[in-house]
């Protein structure tokens, strides 16, 4: 049975492990003690975190943290790939934009890359539209943002 639950710290060695495989997947690095230091400081980090379990194992992510006064952004959207093309990447979607409009914001920004084409493409299907570079992430190459 898969549920989505709110972080909490014992998911953090959990959240750690499926991270690094995600990672690892598309040929990045996990550096919790480098770039990805936010890590360590989930719940402050974030205005809300989510895991998706899978008997009781992380198998997906999802997070939101304020951008400004109207808008969130979408963060650690992240899937296992056997999970994939069974609609939990659009579950983990509706509850971070679900959260943030409840939130009151008016919008929902995300940045991502261009090879993450799965991505990109539920991204699309959810009504995310593109917009111009909102940060100066030097790996995004793609800026989107939906409106509520």
């Amino acid at each position: 049975m898969e549920t989505i639950v709110r972080y909490s710290e014992e998911l953090k060695d959990r959240v750690f492990g499926f991270t690094d495989k995600c990672f690892r997947e598309i040929g990045k690095v996990f550096e919790p003690e480098g770039r990805h230091y936010f890590y360590n400081h989930i719940e402050e980090e974030f205005d809300a975190f989510w895991c998706l379990l899978s008997d009781g194992e992380v198998v997906g992510t999802v997070a939101v943290k304020p951008f400004d006064e109207d808008a969130s952004e979408l963060k650690a959207l992240y899937l296992s790939s056997e999970m994939r093309g069974k609609g939990y990447g659009l579950r983990l979607l509706d509850t971070a934009v679900e959260f943030s409009e409840e939130k009151g914001y008016e919008r929902i920004v995300l940045d991502s890359m261009s090879i993450y084409k799965d991505a990109l493409k539920l991204y699309e299907r959810y009504g995310f539209t593109h917009i111009e570079r909102y940060n100066d992430n030097p790996y995004a190459d793609i800026f989107m943002e939906y409106r509520f």
